[in-house]
């Protein structure tokens, strides 16, 4: 069977698929990943074959824009939530918010429908927001399955093809440019893109109502490193893990790094910290206390198992990772997918949700008391990692894509 993967260009939506693609390629199968030239490290990094399509149009600088004018209006209007924007103004934003990918899918089409054509993939697996992924498997008739990334954020913002309901016909909510993209392919513009939809998420952590879920542990997978030997050590202290990830600097700018307010919370407390950042996040932080260390690229799958405790911004990838490890979370979302995810996690009891807009060290550190002082979190995240475990791996769900396939 040959299984052609088109995950959104961002690393992190990748690694999401991994699992699935090793299961693949273990069972037998022919595997290409197909994405933006900017994934193309990231696919081969994981040993699969890598194809770009498109390139012409930068999906993360577009998201970023709408990011900036969702902001510009929030500040003009003196709205501090999503529900709060008129109508009017609320249905202007979500029309922007699919730009990016509408301007994504017009990027990818050619290229992407022209390999499909070529090598005839029997499957198509697809991130719900790579709009151009349904075109190529229409080219050669390939059932489209979709695999999540996290609570379902596309149902909220996406098309109703990603099992969002309408009261009209499905094909008016569809925006023009893609419906005009859809017919030069020759494809209607279906009620839903995909026929199954895979979903790592555990049950409790998801929003209800996935179309055709089929539930799949999640494959924890950060990226590659050499694992240092004092990893393998007891703390001797409560390990803090903080990391950061790059895309909400890039979405918001230099002020939305909040990691040097955090130091200074933690600093005062009897924990260890380890700061998982990025090599240019960790040049800002200059000197840091005795009981703090940072690292460099080290996937976070090497760091939670000896961590009593995360702190991050609630990113669907960190947030899952630190899920399975049964490690209780404190999440600072500020943009994107980020507060839905901090707002369910919150949900199990397994997370404490902190402002991102209004972080205070105190604030910090009473978060940071409660997670390791007080039962409730630790088992939570003990009840939500058992949940994740229970889930089908990777491997069990092959045999189900190849009788979907044929």
């Amino acid at each position: 069977m040959r299984v052609l993967i088109t995950p959104m260009a961002w690393p992190t939506h990748y690694y999401q698929m991994v699992g699935l693609a090793w299961a693949l390629r273990a069972a037998g199968h022919d595997v290409r990943v197909a994405g933006q030239p900017p994934l193309a490290d990231a696919v081969t990094g994981t040993g699969i074959i890598a194809v770009t399509a498109g390139g012409g149009y930068d999906i993360i600088a577009g998201i970023a824009d709408a990011v900036r004018v969702r902001d510009e209006l929030a500040r003009d209007l003196n709205v501090t939530g999503p529900g709060q924007f008129p109508p009017e103004v609320l249905r202007r934003l979500l029309d922007l918010r699919m730009v990016p990918h509408v301007r994504t899918a017009q990027d990818m089409a050619e290229d992407l429908v022209s390999f499909a054509v070529a090598w005839r993939p029997d499957l198509v697996v697809t991130d719900p927001l790579v709009y151009a992924a349904p075109l190529a498997a229409a080219a050669v008739g390939a059932p489209v399955v979709r695999h999540l990334w996290g609570p379902d954020m596309s149902r909220k913002v996406g098309l109703p093809g990603n099992g969002v309901s309408v009261e009209q016909d499905h094909r008016a909510a569809w925006p023009e440019e893609m419906a005009e993209l859809y017919a030069r392919y020759g494809v209607e513009p279906p009620a839903d893109l995909a026929v199954r939809t895979l979903d790592t998420c555990p049950e409790s952590l998801q929003l209800p109502g996935v179309p055709n879920r089929v539930a799949m542990r999640y494959t924890s997978y950060n990226g590659a490193a050499v694992a240092p030997s004092w990893l393998l050590e007891p703390a001797e202290r409560p390990r803090i893990c903080v990391t950061w990830g790059s895309l909400t600097t890039t979405m918001k700018g230099e002020e939305a790094f909040l990691v040097p307010q955090i130091v200074r919370a933690l600093a005062g407390l009897d924990v260890e910290v380890i700061l998982a950042l990025r090599a240019a996040d960790r040049a800002r932080l200059g000197e840091l206390p005795p009981h703090m260390r940072a690292l460099e690229g080290m996937p976070l799958d090497l760091i939670l198992p000896t961590c009593s405790a995360i702190m991050h911004q609630s990113g669907a990838g960190s947030t899952l990772t630190a899920a399975l490890h049964g490690v209780p979370q404190i999440t600072v979302p500020q943009i994107a997918d980020q507060g839905l995810v901090s707002e369910r996690l919150a949900g199990t009891g397994a997370g404490i949700s902190l402002d991102g807009d209004r972080l205070e060290e105190e604030t910090v550190r009473r978060a940071v008391t409660e997670v390791l002082d007080t039962p409730g979190p630790a088992e939570a995240a003990r009840r939500l990692r058992a949940e994740m475990l229970e889930q089908p791996a990777p491997s069990a769900i092959v045999a189900d894509l190849e009788a979907l396939a044929g």
